[in-house]
Protein backbone atom coordinates (compact mmCIF):
# COMPACT_ATOMS: atom_id res chain seq x y z
CA UNK A 1 0.00 0.00 0.00
CA UNK A 2 2.65 3.18 -1.46
CA UNK A 3 2.22 6.03 -0.46
CA UNK A 4 -0.41 7.47 2.30
CA UNK A 5 -3.21 5.21 2.69
CA UNK A 6 -5.54 8.28 3.32
CA UNK A 7 -4.81 10.06 -0.36
CA UNK A 8 -7.14 8.18 -2.10
CA UNK A 9 -10.55 9.13 -0.13
CA UNK A 10 -12.88 11.56 -1.31
CA UNK A 11 -15.95 13.29 0.84
CA UNK A 12 -18.23 16.05 -0.43
CA UNK A 13 -17.82 19.06 1.76
CA UNK A 14 -14.56 20.62 4.06
CA UNK A 15 -15.08 22.76 7.08
CA UNK A 16 -12.97 25.62 8.21
CA UNK A 17 -11.09 25.09 11.11
CA UNK A 18 -13.41 27.14 13.50
CA UNK A 19 -13.73 24.90 16.71
CA UNK A 20 -10.85 23.48 19.05
CA UNK A 21 -11.75 20.06 19.32
CA UNK A 22 -11.33 17.96 22.28
CA UNK A 23 -9.59 14.31 22.20
CA UNK A 24 -11.55 11.83 20.95
CA UNK A 25 -13.58 9.64 23.72
CA UNK A 26 -12.15 7.38 25.19
CA UNK A 27 -13.73 3.92 23.85
CA UNK A 28 -13.58 0.28 24.56
CA UNK A 29 -11.93 -2.31 21.81
CA UNK A 30 -15.10 -3.62 20.25
CA UNK A 31 -15.61 -7.25 21.27
CA UNK A 32 -17.09 -8.71 17.94
CA UNK A 33 -14.83 -11.68 16.60
CA UNK A 34 -15.34 -10.66 12.94
CA UNK A 35 -12.37 -13.07 11.38
CA UNK A 36 -9.92 -16.08 11.67
CA UNK A 37 -6.70 -16.67 13.41
CA UNK A 38 -5.78 -18.48 9.89
CA UNK A 39 -7.23 -15.43 7.73
CA UNK A 40 -5.05 -13.09 10.10
CA UNK A 41 -2.21 -15.13 9.60
CA UNK A 42 -2.36 -15.30 5.80
CA UNK A 43 -3.42 -11.22 6.09
CA UNK A 44 0.15 -10.87 7.66
CA UNK A 45 2.16 -12.52 4.80
CA UNK A 46 0.26 -10.59 1.96
CA UNK A 47 0.33 -7.48 4.08
CA UNK A 48 4.43 -8.33 4.18
CA UNK A 49 4.23 -8.19 0.53
CA UNK A 50 1.77 -5.50 -0.55
CA UNK A 51 1.62 -3.17 2.11
CA UNK A 52 5.42 -2.55 4.46
CA UNK A 53 7.41 -1.18 2.60
CA UNK A 54 5.26 1.96 2.77
CA UNK A 55 3.11 1.45 6.17
CA UNK A 56 5.90 -0.63 7.81
CA UNK A 57 6.31 -4.25 9.51
CA UNK A 58 4.42 -3.25 12.80
CA UNK A 59 2.05 -0.93 10.49
CA UNK A 60 3.16 2.07 12.93
CA UNK A 61 3.66 3.98 9.29
CA UNK A 62 6.49 5.82 7.69
CA UNK A 63 7.61 8.80 6.14
CA UNK A 64 4.45 9.96 4.82
CA UNK A 65 2.28 6.74 5.35
CA UNK A 66 0.05 6.56 8.24
CA UNK A 67 0.17 3.92 11.12
CA UNK A 68 -2.07 1.48 10.69
CA UNK A 69 -2.42 0.90 14.60
CA UNK A 70 -3.64 2.69 17.86
CA UNK A 71 -6.07 5.12 19.04
CA UNK A 72 -6.38 7.23 16.71
CA UNK A 73 -6.62 4.91 13.57
CA UNK A 74 -9.43 3.37 15.18
CA UNK A 75 -11.17 6.54 15.76
CA UNK A 76 -10.68 7.10 11.59
CA UNK A 77 -13.68 4.49 10.80
CA UNK A 78 -16.76 3.38 12.45
CA UNK A 79 -17.26 -0.58 11.02
CA UNK A 80 -15.11 -2.60 9.38
CA UNK A 81 -17.12 -2.02 6.09
CA UNK A 82 -15.72 1.78 6.34
CA UNK A 83 -12.06 0.26 6.57
CA UNK A 84 -12.42 -2.50 3.97
CA UNK A 85 -13.91 -0.32 1.40
CA UNK A 86 -11.43 2.38 1.45
CA UNK A 87 -8.52 -0.53 1.29
CA UNK A 88 -10.24 -2.39 -1.58
CA UNK A 89 -11.07 0.53 -4.06
CA UNK A 90 -8.03 2.72 -3.70
CA UNK A 91 -4.97 0.61 -2.47
CA UNK A 92 -2.29 -0.75 -3.36
CA UNK A 93 -1.11 3.12 -4.08
CA UNK A 94 0.66 1.62 -7.63
CA UNK A 95 -1.85 -1.37 -8.04
CA UNK A 96 -5.22 0.29 -7.21
CA UNK A 97 -8.20 -2.20 -6.69
CA UNK A 98 -5.68 -4.57 -8.05
CA UNK A 99 -5.09 -7.54 -5.35
CA UNK A 100 -8.09 -10.04 -4.97
CA UNK A 101 -11.11 -10.22 -2.84
CA UNK A 102 -9.37 -12.69 -0.49
CA UNK A 103 -6.35 -10.71 -0.31
CA UNK A 104 -8.16 -7.67 0.94
CA UNK A 105 -10.17 -9.60 3.49
CA UNK A 106 -7.45 -11.53 4.63
CA UNK A 107 -5.51 -8.12 5.26
CA UNK A 108 -8.09 -6.57 7.11
CA UNK A 109 -8.13 -9.34 9.12
CA UNK A 110 -4.17 -8.96 10.13
CA UNK A 111 -4.89 -5.31 10.74
CA UNK A 112 -7.96 -5.72 13.14
CA UNK A 113 -5.92 -8.31 15.15
CA UNK A 114 -2.76 -5.93 14.95
CA UNK A 115 -5.33 -3.39 16.66
CA UNK A 116 -6.41 -6.15 19.84
CA UNK A 117 -9.71 -7.28 17.69
CA UNK A 118 -10.02 -10.71 18.91
CA UNK A 119 -10.64 -13.45 16.00
CA UNK A 120 -13.53 -15.53 15.72
CA UNK A 121 -14.10 -19.16 14.64
CA UNK A 122 -15.13 -17.62 10.90
CA UNK A 123 -13.69 -15.62 8.58
CA UNK A 124 -14.50 -12.23 7.54
CA UNK A 125 -16.26 -12.31 4.16
CA UNK A 126 -17.34 -9.80 1.50
CA UNK A 127 -20.69 -9.02 3.28
CA UNK A 128 -21.34 -5.44 3.37
CA UNK A 129 -24.55 -5.52 5.35
CA UNK A 130 -22.38 -7.54 7.82
CA UNK A 131 -19.28 -5.24 7.93
CA UNK A 132 -21.36 -2.78 8.41
CA UNK A 133 -22.38 -4.40 11.88
CA UNK A 134 -18.75 -4.50 12.94
CA UNK A 135 -17.88 -1.70 14.53
CA UNK A 136 -14.23 -1.16 15.30
CA UNK A 137 -14.95 0.45 18.46
CA UNK A 138 -17.83 -0.22 21.13
CA UNK A 139 -19.57 3.33 21.19
CA UNK A 140 -22.58 3.94 23.02
CA UNK A 141 -24.67 6.96 22.21
CA UNK A 142 -25.78 9.00 25.88
CA UNK A 143 -27.22 12.55 26.41
CA UNK A 144 -24.74 15.32 26.58
CA UNK A 145 -25.23 17.56 30.24
CA UNK A 146 -25.31 20.58 28.16
CA UNK A 147 -26.42 21.82 24.66
CA UNK A 148 -29.21 24.05 23.04
CA UNK A 149 -32.76 22.56 22.88
CA UNK A 150 -32.25 23.67 18.71
CA UNK A 151 -29.10 21.47 18.63
CA UNK A 152 -29.25 18.48 16.28
CA UNK A 153 -26.02 16.36 17.48
CA UNK A 154 -24.07 16.28 20.77
CA UNK A 155 -20.42 16.65 21.16
CA UNK A 156 -19.12 13.24 21.96
CA UNK A 157 -21.30 12.85 17.86
CA UNK A 158 -19.23 15.50 16.14
CA UNK A 159 -15.93 13.98 17.59
CA UNK A 160 -16.50 10.91 16.54
CA UNK A 161 -17.38 12.82 13.30
CA UNK A 162 -14.11 14.49 12.82
CA UNK A 163 -12.62 10.75 13.05
CA UNK A 164 -14.57 9.42 10.54
CA UNK A 165 -13.81 12.65 8.44
CA UNK A 166 -9.85 12.11 8.63
CA UNK A 167 -10.60 8.88 7.81
CA UNK A 168 -12.23 9.17 4.92
CA UNK A 169 -11.83 12.42 3.29
CA UNK A 170 -9.21 14.97 5.00
CA UNK A 171 -6.68 14.27 1.94
CA UNK A 172 -8.99 15.04 -0.56
CA UNK A 173 -10.73 18.07 0.81
CA UNK A 174 -8.13 19.96 3.18
CA UNK A 175 -9.24 22.64 5.66
CA UNK A 176 -8.63 26.53 4.27
CA UNK A 177 -9.76 28.85 6.33
CA UNK A 178 -7.94 31.73 4.66
CA UNK A 179 -9.77 30.86 1.25
CA UNK A 180 -13.13 30.40 1.56
CA UNK A 181 -14.53 30.79 -1.54
CA UNK A 182 -12.25 27.85 -2.91
CA UNK A 183 -13.67 25.23 -5.41
CA UNK A 184 -12.23 22.25 -6.25
CA UNK A 185 -10.33 21.69 -9.45
CA UNK A 186 -9.83 18.68 -11.63
CA UNK A 187 -6.69 16.73 -10.94
CA UNK A 188 -4.42 16.34 -13.23
CA UNK A 189 -4.64 14.32 -16.35
CA UNK A 190 -3.33 10.98 -15.51
CA UNK A 191 -3.65 11.08 -11.84
CA UNK A 192 -6.48 9.82 -9.70
CA UNK A 193 -8.78 11.99 -7.73
CA UNK A 194 -7.61 13.34 -4.53
CA UNK A 195 -3.66 12.27 -5.58
CA UNK A 196 -2.96 15.76 -6.09
CA UNK A 197 -1.23 17.54 -2.99
CA UNK A 198 -1.32 20.84 -4.60
CA UNK A 199 -5.06 20.73 -5.38
CA UNK A 200 -7.25 23.06 -4.58
CA UNK A 201 -9.69 21.93 -1.75
CA UNK A 202 -13.36 23.22 -1.50
CA UNK A 203 -13.93 24.77 1.99
CA UNK A 204 -17.26 25.15 3.04
CA UNK A 205 -18.17 28.27 4.92
CA UNK A 206 -20.67 28.98 7.03
CA UNK A 207 -22.15 31.07 4.24
CA UNK A 208 -22.27 27.67 1.96
CA UNK A 209 -23.81 25.62 4.18
CA UNK A 210 -26.37 28.22 5.56
CA UNK A 211 -27.17 29.06 1.36
CA UNK A 212 -27.16 26.16 0.05
CA UNK A 213 -28.39 23.33 3.02
CA UNK A 214 -31.59 24.47 4.59
CA UNK A 215 -32.05 21.33 6.52
CA UNK A 216 -29.66 18.89 8.25
CA UNK A 217 -31.09 16.11 6.00
CA UNK A 218 -30.12 17.60 2.94
CA UNK A 219 -26.64 17.74 4.10
CA UNK A 220 -26.77 14.59 5.03
CA UNK A 221 -28.56 13.13 2.06
CA UNK A 222 -25.73 14.70 -0.42
CA UNK A 223 -22.84 12.97 1.64
CA UNK A 224 -24.37 9.58 2.44
CA UNK A 225 -26.03 9.47 -1.45
CA UNK A 226 -23.19 10.95 -3.26
CA UNK A 227 -19.35 10.59 -1.08
CA UNK A 228 -16.87 9.37 -1.21
CA UNK A 229 -16.41 9.88 -5.00
CA UNK A 230 -14.74 5.79 -5.01
CA UNK A 231 -18.11 4.91 -3.82
CA UNK A 232 -20.93 6.73 -2.91
CA UNK A 233 -22.91 5.43 -0.13
CA UNK A 234 -20.19 3.27 0.62
CA UNK A 235 -19.82 4.43 4.59
CA UNK A 236 -21.90 2.86 7.67
CA UNK A 237 -24.54 5.39 8.00
CA UNK A 238 -23.04 6.03 11.75
CA UNK A 239 -20.29 7.04 9.75
CA UNK A 240 -21.90 9.62 7.71
CA UNK A 241 -24.43 11.19 10.42
CA UNK A 242 -21.02 11.90 12.66
CA UNK A 243 -19.87 13.36 9.63
CA UNK A 244 -22.79 15.94 9.26
CA UNK A 245 -22.80 16.33 12.95
CA UNK A 246 -18.96 17.54 13.03
CA UNK A 247 -20.03 19.58 9.53
CA UNK A 248 -22.58 21.04 11.46
CA UNK A 249 -20.22 22.11 14.97
CA UNK A 250 -17.56 23.35 12.44
CA UNK A 251 -20.01 25.62 10.98
CA UNK A 252 -21.18 27.47 14.57
CA UNK A 253 -24.29 25.15 14.94
CA UNK A 254 -25.01 24.23 18.72
CA UNK A 255 -24.84 20.89 20.12
CA UNK A 256 -27.68 19.39 21.67
CA UNK A 257 -28.55 17.33 24.63
CA UNK A 258 -29.80 14.28 22.45
CA UNK A 259 -27.35 12.42 19.37
CA UNK A 260 -28.16 12.79 15.77
CA UNK A 261 -30.44 9.91 14.58
CA UNK A 262 -29.38 8.28 10.75
CA UNK A 263 -32.86 8.32 9.47
CA UNK A 264 -33.38 10.75 6.58
CA UNK A 265 -37.09 11.57 6.74
CA UNK A 266 -36.33 13.04 10.37
CA UNK A 267 -33.27 14.68 9.66
CA UNK A 268 -35.07 16.64 6.66
CA UNK A 269 -37.29 18.58 9.50
CA UNK A 270 -34.46 19.57 11.53
CA UNK A 271 -33.98 23.41 10.02
CA UNK A 272 -31.03 25.26 9.33
CA UNK A 273 -32.13 28.54 9.64
CA UNK A 274 -31.04 31.18 6.57
CA UNK A 275 -29.16 34.49 6.88
CA UNK A 276 -32.18 36.30 9.10
CA UNK A 277 -34.78 33.16 9.54
CA UNK A 278 -35.57 32.14 13.33
CA UNK A 279 -36.76 28.35 13.12
CA UNK A 280 -39.65 28.35 14.83
CA UNK A 281 -40.08 24.52 14.90
CA UNK A 282 -36.94 22.84 15.91
CA UNK A 283 -37.70 19.30 14.60
CA UNK A 284 -37.89 17.41 17.99
CA UNK A 285 -40.01 19.13 19.99
CA UNK A 286 -43.00 22.00 20.55
CA UNK A 287 -40.44 24.58 22.23
CA UNK A 288 -41.46 28.18 21.76
CA UNK A 289 -45.11 27.20 20.43
CA UNK A 290 -48.33 27.50 21.82
CA UNK A 291 -51.74 26.01 21.14
CA UNK A 292 -55.40 26.87 21.00
CA UNK A 293 -57.51 23.83 20.18
CA UNK A 294 -62.11 23.55 20.48
CA UNK A 295 -64.01 24.91 17.93
CA UNK A 296 -65.64 29.06 19.00
CA UNK A 297 -63.56 28.53 21.77
CA UNK A 298 -61.18 30.95 23.57
CA UNK A 299 -58.35 29.87 25.94
CA UNK A 300 -58.62 27.85 29.24
CA UNK A 301 -59.31 28.28 32.20
CA UNK A 302 -61.94 31.01 31.51
CA UNK A 303 -62.77 29.59 28.28
CA UNK A 304 -63.59 26.45 26.74
CA UNK A 305 -60.16 25.92 24.86
CA UNK A 306 -57.25 23.60 25.39
CA UNK A 307 -54.07 24.92 25.00
CA UNK A 308 -51.70 21.98 25.37
CA UNK A 309 -51.41 20.15 21.66
CA UNK A 310 -53.05 16.85 23.02
CA UNK A 311 -53.66 14.75 19.78
CA UNK A 312 -54.01 17.66 17.44
CA UNK A 313 -50.82 18.36 16.86
CA UNK A 314 -47.92 15.64 17.49
CA UNK A 315 -44.12 15.49 16.83
CA UNK A 316 -43.31 12.56 14.37
CA UNK A 317 -39.43 11.69 12.73
CA UNK A 318 -38.74 15.38 12.73
CA UNK A 319 -42.39 16.72 11.55
CA UNK A 320 -45.29 18.22 12.98
CA UNK A 321 -48.38 15.91 12.35
CA UNK A 322 -52.10 17.36 12.39
CA UNK A 323 -54.87 15.30 12.86
CA UNK A 324 -57.52 17.77 11.99
CA UNK A 325 -59.37 17.22 14.67
CA UNK A 326 -60.78 19.25 16.90
CA UNK A 327 -60.86 22.71 15.10
CA UNK A 328 -57.80 24.84 16.31
CA UNK A 329 -54.48 26.11 15.79
CA UNK A 330 -50.49 26.50 17.05
CA UNK A 331 -49.14 29.71 16.77
CA UNK A 332 -45.76 31.10 18.08
CA UNK A 333 -45.84 33.09 21.06
CA UNK A 334 -45.04 36.49 19.20
CA UNK A 335 -47.11 38.81 17.03
CA UNK A 336 -45.69 39.25 13.46
CA UNK A 337 -46.48 42.16 10.61
CA UNK A 338 -44.30 42.62 8.07
CA UNK A 339 -42.11 38.97 7.43
CA UNK A 340 -41.19 36.60 5.07
CA UNK A 341 -42.66 33.13 6.47
CA UNK A 342 -41.37 29.16 4.90
CA UNK A 343 -42.40 25.99 5.32
CA UNK A 344 -43.15 22.71 3.79
CA UNK A 345 -46.18 20.54 4.40
CA UNK A 346 -47.43 17.46 2.88
CA UNK A 347 -51.00 15.72 2.94
CA UNK A 348 -50.96 12.36 3.05
CA UNK A 349 -53.06 10.60 0.10
CA UNK A 350 -56.18 8.23 1.19
CA UNK A 351 -56.85 4.87 -0.22
CA UNK A 352 -58.35 4.73 -2.98
CA UNK A 353 -57.54 8.32 -4.44
CA UNK A 354 -56.76 8.29 -8.13
CA UNK A 355 -55.61 11.84 -8.06
CA UNK A 356 -54.94 15.37 -6.50
CA UNK A 357 -58.36 16.83 -7.41
CA UNK A 358 -60.33 14.53 -5.83
CA UNK A 359 -58.40 15.33 -2.35
CA UNK A 360 -60.10 18.06 -0.31
CA UNK A 361 -58.04 18.50 2.95
CA UNK A 362 -58.54 22.02 4.39
CA UNK A 363 -55.78 23.72 6.47
CA UNK A 364 -54.28 27.45 6.44
CA UNK A 365 -51.87 30.21 7.57
CA UNK A 366 -53.87 32.55 9.98
CA UNK A 367 -52.06 36.04 9.90
CA UNK A 368 -52.88 39.13 11.79
CA UNK A 369 -54.77 37.94 14.81
CA UNK A 370 -55.08 40.23 17.75
CA UNK A 371 -57.26 37.71 20.04
CA UNK A 372 -57.22 33.63 20.67
CA UNK A 373 -59.98 33.10 19.49
CA UNK A 374 -61.73 29.54 17.09
CA UNK A 375 -61.82 32.05 14.82
CA UNK A 376 -60.72 35.68 15.61
CA UNK A 377 -60.73 38.54 13.22
CA UNK A 378 -57.46 37.64 10.58
CA UNK A 379 -56.36 36.84 7.49
CA UNK A 380 -56.23 33.44 6.14
CA UNK A 381 -54.08 32.55 3.51
CA UNK A 382 -55.66 29.63 2.36
CA UNK A 383 -54.01 25.66 3.14
CA UNK A 384 -56.75 23.80 1.28
CA UNK A 385 -56.16 21.58 -1.32
CA UNK A 386 -58.13 22.68 -4.02
CA UNK A 387 -57.83 26.67 -3.02
CA UNK A 388 -54.05 26.56 -1.90
CA UNK A 389 -53.23 30.24 -1.19
CA UNK A 390 -56.39 31.62 -2.01
CA UNK A 391 -57.63 34.79 0.61
CA UNK A 392 -59.51 34.59 3.14
CA UNK A 393 -60.62 37.99 5.44
CA UNK A 394 -62.77 39.14 7.95
CA UNK A 395 -62.42 42.96 6.66
CA UNK A 396 -62.02 44.62 3.21
CA UNK A 397 -58.81 43.00 0.85
CA UNK A 398 -58.03 43.28 -2.25
CA UNK A 399 -56.44 40.44 -3.86
CA UNK A 400 -55.72 38.37 -7.17
CA UNK A 401 -55.35 34.73 -7.41
CA UNK A 402 -53.06 33.23 -10.24
CA UNK A 403 -54.77 29.62 -10.34
CA UNK A 404 -52.56 28.59 -13.23
CA UNK A 405 -49.33 29.22 -11.35
CA UNK A 406 -51.33 27.38 -8.42
CA UNK A 407 -51.52 24.43 -11.34
CA UNK A 408 -47.95 24.59 -12.27
CA UNK A 409 -46.19 24.98 -8.68
CA UNK A 410 -48.45 22.63 -6.77
CA UNK A 411 -46.61 19.30 -6.04
CA UNK A 412 -49.47 16.07 -6.31
CA UNK A 413 -50.67 15.19 -3.16
CA UNK A 414 -48.54 12.90 -0.97
CA UNK A 415 -45.42 14.71 -2.06
CA UNK A 416 -44.03 18.16 0.05
CA UNK A 417 -44.74 21.55 -1.33
CA UNK A 418 -42.77 24.70 0.09
CA UNK A 419 -44.61 27.50 0.99
CA UNK A 420 -43.68 31.32 1.41
CA UNK A 421 -45.46 33.99 2.69
CA UNK A 422 -44.34 37.61 2.51
CA UNK A 423 -46.11 40.36 3.79
CA UNK A 424 -44.64 44.04 4.16
CA UNK A 425 -46.27 47.14 3.87
CA UNK A 426 -50.22 46.53 3.85
CA UNK A 427 -49.20 43.49 0.91
CA UNK A 428 -48.99 40.11 1.01
CA UNK A 429 -47.69 37.60 -1.53
CA UNK A 430 -47.61 33.78 -1.32
CA UNK A 431 -46.15 31.39 -3.43
CA UNK A 432 -46.02 27.35 -3.27
CA UNK A 433 -42.68 26.02 -5.14
CA UNK A 434 -41.42 29.63 -5.69
CA UNK A 435 -44.69 30.48 -7.76
CA UNK A 436 -46.41 33.33 -7.09
CA UNK A 437 -50.14 32.43 -6.49
CA UNK A 438 -51.87 35.26 -4.48
CA UNK A 439 -50.99 38.85 -4.01
CA UNK A 440 -53.22 41.17 -1.69
CA UNK A 441 -52.41 44.91 -2.68
CA UNK A 442 -54.70 46.28 0.62
CA UNK A 443 -55.25 44.89 3.47
CA UNK A 444 -56.97 47.07 6.69
CA UNK A 445 -54.92 44.97 9.36
CA UNK A 446 -52.64 48.12 10.54
CA UNK A 447 -51.61 45.77 13.69
CA UNK A 448 -48.65 42.65 14.16
CA UNK A 449 -50.83 39.94 14.83
CA UNK A 450 -50.52 36.26 16.12
CA UNK A 451 -49.75 33.91 13.17
CA UNK A 452 -51.81 30.57 13.19
CA UNK A 453 -51.19 27.53 11.67
CA UNK A 454 -54.41 25.51 11.03
CA UNK A 455 -55.94 22.26 12.19
CA UNK A 456 -58.98 22.04 10.23
CA UNK A 457 -60.57 18.58 9.05
CA UNK A 458 -57.60 17.28 7.40
CA UNK A 459 -54.28 15.40 8.08
CA UNK A 460 -51.10 16.99 6.92
CA UNK A 461 -47.39 17.30 7.88
CA UNK A 462 -45.45 20.67 8.49
CA UNK A 463 -41.46 20.61 8.54
CA UNK A 464 -38.81 23.15 8.10
CA UNK A 465 -40.70 26.69 9.75
CA UNK A 466 -38.91 29.51 9.77
CA UNK A 467 -39.32 33.10 9.84
CA UNK A 468 -38.38 36.44 9.21
CA UNK A 469 -39.17 40.03 10.21
CA UNK A 470 -38.96 42.81 7.70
Amino acid sequence: MRGVMLAAFACALALPIGVKAQAPPAAAKATGRYYSEAQAKRGKDQYTEDCAKCHGATLKGAGTAPALVGDDFLHDFYAVNDLYNKTSVTMPDDNVHGLSTDTYLNIIAYILQANGLPAGAENLKEDVAAMRRMPLLEKKSVKSAGGSPYGFYTEEQAELGKGYFRGSCSMCHAFDPSKPDNRELPAPEGRGFGRDPNRIRLNLASTEVRDKYHNVGSLYNKIRTSMPLYGGGALSPEAYVGMAAYFLRENGYPAGKEPMSSDPEALMGMTLPEKGFTSLFNGKDFTGLRFLIGGNCTPRPEGCGQTEPGTTFKVENGMIAVSGTPLGFMYPDKKYKDFTLRLEYRFPPYPGMENSDQYYGNSGYLLFMQSLRVWPEMIEIQGMNAELLDVRANKSVKYTVDTLARSRGTRPVGQWNSIEIVSKDGQIWSYVNGELVSTVTHHDYKDPGYLGFQSEGAKLYWRNIRIKEE
